[in-house]
């Protein structure tokens, strides 16, 4: 441990110790002449001006610091990296298999950002996989049905899906999947992505046939289950694309208008509670009384048909000032409500439950239809509004839910259906005028969109009854389709449902053995499965895959069952999912419904496309590649937006269709990793709106500003993913990627060394185990396996920033900083066949191939134009076919550790006075000083006399005296005091003097060290080494 410098000192010739010149033996290092020859005096820079440089070992490669053309120089080995490393890692290794399923992107467009950072993550865990020795199962797949593409697909033919027949839409959408599917594979291959690529049955689209039919036994399992419901309730339906959509169809806007209503609805004294008539009486009976709603839909009001109260909310009846009626509020909101509807006195008080039952009149609702009335409802808070909320069923999921819980068994259940009055395309429907006495007001509003003209013409009809309270314009967060970013609504149309209740704790309990990473990430999802009890999983457009469900024409009856499936899937299996729509409805009818006489027709749906992908899983489950209790897949690994998309869609059809037994608890994936979005430098989200995208092929081909963005190439783009703390949303630009070319530099320098002084061409490095090590080469293996096992450790739990973390850390600093500086006086200048040179070049060795283990998973490119050059004597070695062994257990050394400490300890102490001394302009380079070690302690002496010899290459000067008896007087010399731990002891510091003083002798002309005897002779080493 070393203690604060006590003493720095810059002595004269006056001030110097009187010394004889007891050298040790052994030179130091000499300046790099490999990286840099700003250190060599200018009359001796150039090597080729040395009659001595042809005796050198200078470092001889032809691996480049940096490829001019990287995309050029990678395509070289692309293939093999790709496509032949998946096959041949599969034939080869031996361990067990390892199943990455890949969540399908969609098949349209272009490859964005988000996509390269999934597949990119995805294929660090593969390719680490696949070097410990597993067979890695890896099938990419595509999403290909779905409103994203049919609409891409209709646009490119400039044609409405409503002039198409459905088989000429499934036709086009098909042809534009696949173009996109082209396009995207060429594009993975670019990022290096590891997969068989040119194989049909080692990649998959939700569109092939195969997938078609496991998806519908899929959805007859269910159906089996009675999971699988049909009818009315709201769902979020698109008035632009005219179809049911589910949440995670759904994009939000920030800054949506609404026009928000206060409304009076009237309770005559006939429809009071028993309750609420003797308070209203007690307060003056006889003056009108009214609910007060409040509502940000306006157009719902049309659809009313109750009022929701609190349980455990507290009611008053309160008088307005000026107005002559009474209005019930909850009285928590008195006085939030004062600014929208004035001073207002409180009369009386009454709970909720005084309210239950009491019935109102609103503009649509006839005198001879049962009234609406007042129910009690969990989701009413006082968080805004009045706490009555204005319920319409059919256009809320809470409005559905407490009215059904209101009158569930009840006969008004039975007989009053939701009112929807809103068409497809999102306007008021003639159903307006069976509600009211007054067919004005329908007229002016049928034909309308609710979400355009309808809502000022609703607002100016309750101004005219004398009905609104107050109206305010609403700046609010609101659902918009993730495609065509227009509004949506809700609205109950009959469609089908997956009953996700009955599974929901089931899926809960699933999680629990289930490895999530980040680990906040399980209550993510847990809290999407929670908040939903039933799925919509049909779709009103036509490219999809058909829900083969039979109606009879004379009822509108549904027959979707395992009976009805048995018979039509066989049919789809043999002909494809394009027969249901060019085959009469003849063909699909089973036998026991043709015996009722009765005339059917099919359904038009085809299911959610969360419903699609979501049954992935059975891909895998059909490779046979685990047992029924076990997981399908190892690891599944998505953006955080899959929570409630793919993940969550994948659990819920993998618990629902399952028989019971061994296998029902568990979720398809045993692992489940969640990363962030990609974000632009500034931390924005990428628009074209903003001018701020990045594509993967932008990097890696350039952009078109090439000062901003040069072409990176594909392993560059790699680096930076893996140096990203992905579990975050992550930022990508030019500082970023600059920061990735320049730590690849680093890398590419490093590995250029290595390749120049131990692959020369001239001879292969010696085994480890034939030559002899020196302190500092055990010390770096040492370093090497401490490396590698965290390097390993982290790569276990996807942690790939640090594994880059630390392999940075290590070549910056033991290898390059230390070993290199200390050992390449010795590569350069030394003898080929030297003990010491030979024990360095094996070492050498072995750390690259380390290093390339570790970097492979991240660089394949790198890592297979590296083993090019270190493997050439053995055919056909390639990353491809190299397992990442655990041979640096044996190098593992706490004792070398140990020993090494107070040798680095004092050389850290040694750079600084060196650089005193450069700064002083007292020397150019080290290899001109002396450096003089005093100490009185014993086991510090002992510890330095063990590697006497190997202390000035060490220590990177021309000698090293430790305890001299004297020394000669030096014109100058700088000095300080420390304080250094033995064996790793820091309660048993030593204390020692270091002095850095001229070298007395001359410079050798060879290597450069002053340590010859004249200037025009060799040092002793150098004379032994010419001469030989």
């Amino acid at each position: 441990m070393l203690g604060p410098c006590l003493r720095n000192a810059l002595r004269g010739p006056g001030s110097a110790r009187p010394s004889a010149r007891p050298w040790s033996t052994g030179p130091p290092r000499i300046p790099c002449r490999f990286a840099t020859t700003a250190s060599i005096p200018a009359s001796t820079a150039n090597p080729n001006k040395n009659k001595w440089s042809s005796t050198l070992l200078l470092p001889k490669t032809d691996f480049p610091m940096k490829h001019k053309d990287p995309v050029k120089a990678e395509l070289q080995s692309r293939e093999r990296i790709t496509s032949e490393m998946y096959r041949m890692q599969w034939e080869k290794n031996t361990g067990e298999v390892f199943v990455l399923h890949d969540g399908p992107p969609y098949a349209n467009g272009d490859l964005h950002m988000g996509h390269a950072l999934n597949k990119l993550l995805k294929d660090f865990i593969n390719r680490y996989k696949s070097i410990k020795g597993h067979r890695v199962r890896y099938i990419p797949g595509w999403d290909c049905h779905g409103l994203p593409i049919e609409h891409k697909a209709l646009k490119a033919i400039g044609k409405s899906h409503l002039k198409l027949s459905p088989l000429e839409v499934r036709s086009v959408a098909r042809k534009t999947a696949m173009e996109a599917i082209k396009e995207q594979r060429e594009q993975f291959r670019q990022l290096g992505v590891m997969a068989d690529w040119d194989s049909e049955t080692e990649t998959y689209r939700t569109m092939d046939q195969a997938y078609e039919i496991r998806q519908l036994e899929l959805l007859k399992s269910m159906v089996k289950k009675n999971l699988i419901l049909h009818r009315s309730r709201p769902t979020y339906w698109s008035p632009s694309s005219r179809t049911a959509l589910a949440e995670a169809e759904l994009s939000y806007k920030d800054d949506h208008k609404s026009h928000s209503v206060y409304v009076f609805f009237t309770v005559p004294e006939e429809f009071m509670s028993d309750a609420l008539k003797g308070v209203w009486k007690n307060v003056g009976g006889g003056r009108e009384l009214g609910l007060a709603i409040w509502t940000t839909t306006a157009w719902t009001l049309a659809a009313n048909q109750a009022v929701a109260v609190s349980p455990v909310m507290e009611y008053a009846i309160v008088e307005r000032k000026g107005d002559p009626r009474l209005l019930v509020v909850a009285v928590d909101r008195l006085e939030p409500l004062r600014e929208a509807l004035g001073d207002m006195t409180v009369l009386d008080k009454l709970s909720g439950h005084d309210l239950v039952g009491t019935k109102y009149q609103h503009l649509f609702w006839k005198p001879a239809l049962p009234p609406p009335e007042v129910i009690l409802a969990k989701h009413v808070t006082a968080a805004a509004g009045t706490s009555l909320v204005h319920t319409a069923p059919a256009h809320g999921q809470e409005d559905y839910e407490a009215f059904r819980m209101a009158f569930a068994g009840s006969a008004r259940a039975q007989a009053e259906e939701m009112r929807c009055p809103v068409d497809d395309d999102g306007k008021f429907t003639g159903e307006l005028a069976e509600w009211t006495d007054d067919q004005s007001l329908a007229g002016r509003l049928v034909g309308k969109s609710v979400l355009g003209e309808a809502v000022p013409e609703m607002i100016g009809i309750l101004k005219e009854k004398g009905i609104l309270l107050h109206e305010a314009l609403l700046h609010h967060r609101y659902p918009c389709d993730w495609k065509t970013k227009e509004p949506v609504i809700l609205r109950a149309t009959p469609q089908w449902f997956a009953n996700i209740e009955s599974i929901r704790q089931s899926a809960i309990d699933a999680m629990d053995a289930v490895d999530f990473k980040p680990e906040q990430s399980k209550r993510r999802l847990e809290s999407f499965v929670l908040g939903r009890s039933e799925w919509c999983i049909s779709r009103q457009r036509s490219w999809g895959v058909p829900i083969p469900v039979l109606y009879e024409v004379s009822t509108g009856d549904a027959h979707l069952s395992a009976e009805t499936l048995d018979h039509i899937i066989p049919i789809l299996a043999a002909k494809g999912t394009d027969y249901w729509w060019s085959d009469d409805v003849d063909a699909f009818i089973p036998p026991h419904l043709k015996a009722t006489g009765n005339v059917f027709r099919k359904g038009t749906d085809t299911m959610d496309v969360w419903f699609d992908s979501g049954s992935s899983w059975t891909l895998i489950k059909e490779l046979g590649l685990r047992s029924a209790s076990e997981p399908v897949a190892d690891v599944y690994l998505e953006g955080s937006d899959q929570h409630r998309g793919w993940f969550q869609s994948s659990l819920l059809t993998h618990l629902a269709s399952t028989e019971g037994g061994e296998d029902a608890a568990h979720a398809p994936y045993r692992t489940l990793i969640t990363h962030g979005m990609v974000l632009d430098q500034d931390g924005q989200k990428m628009s074209k709106s903003l001018g701020n995208g990045l594509t993967p092929m932008e990097v890696i081909h350039g952009g078109k500003d090439r000062k901003k963005f040069p072409s990176y190439g594909t392993d560059v783009m790699r680096l930076w993913a893996a140096q990203v703390d992905f579990t975050r949303d992550v930022a990508i630009g030019p500082t970023s990627l600059s920061a990735a070319a320049e730590n690849a530099r680093k890398i590419r320098n490093a590995i250029k060394f290595i390749l120049g002084n131990a692959y020369r061409g001239d001879q292969e490095p010696a085994e480890l185990n034939k030559v002899q090590l020196g302190l500092v080469d055990r010390w770096l293996l040492n370093e090497v396996a401490e490396l590698e096992e965290y390097a390993v450790s982290n790569y276990e739990v996807f942690d790939f920033n640090r594994v880059l973390q630390s392999l940075n850390t290590f070549i910056s600093g033991n290898l390059s900083t230390t070993y290199f500086e200390m050992n390449k006086d010795i590569l350069y200048c030394d003898a080929a066949d030297s003990a010491r040179r030979q024990a360095c070049v094996a070492v050498l060795s072995i750390v690259l191939s380390r290093i390339m283990f570790i970097l492979q998973p991240i660089m394949p490119h790198l890592a297979e134009e590296v083993l090019s050059r270190t493997h050439k004597q053995v055919g056909g070695v390639t990353a491809s076919n190299v397992t990442w062994d655990d041979e640096v257990k044996s190098w593992r050394s706490e004792s070398v550790k140990a020993e090494m400490q107070p040798i680095l300890a004092i050389r850290h102490q040694v750079m600084q006075l060196l650089e005193e001394a450069r700064t002083a302009k007292r020397i150019r380079n080290a290899a001109e000083a002396v450096l003089i070690i005093r100490t009185d302690d014993a086991a510090l002496r002992a510890s330095l006399a063990e590697y006497y010899n190997e202390m000035p290459p060490l220590m990177s000067t021309a000698r090293v005296l430790v305890n001299p008896e004297s020394v000669e007087s030096s014109e100058w010399s700088f000095e300080t005091e420390v304080e250094i731990s033995i064996n790793a002891d820091a309660m048993s510091s030593r204390r020692a003097t270091l002095e850095i003083v001229p070298s007395k002798d001359a410079k050798c002309p060879r290597c450069w060290i002053y340590t010859a005897p004249t200037q025009e002779t060799l040092c002793q080493r150098c004379e032994q080494v010419v001469e030989a």
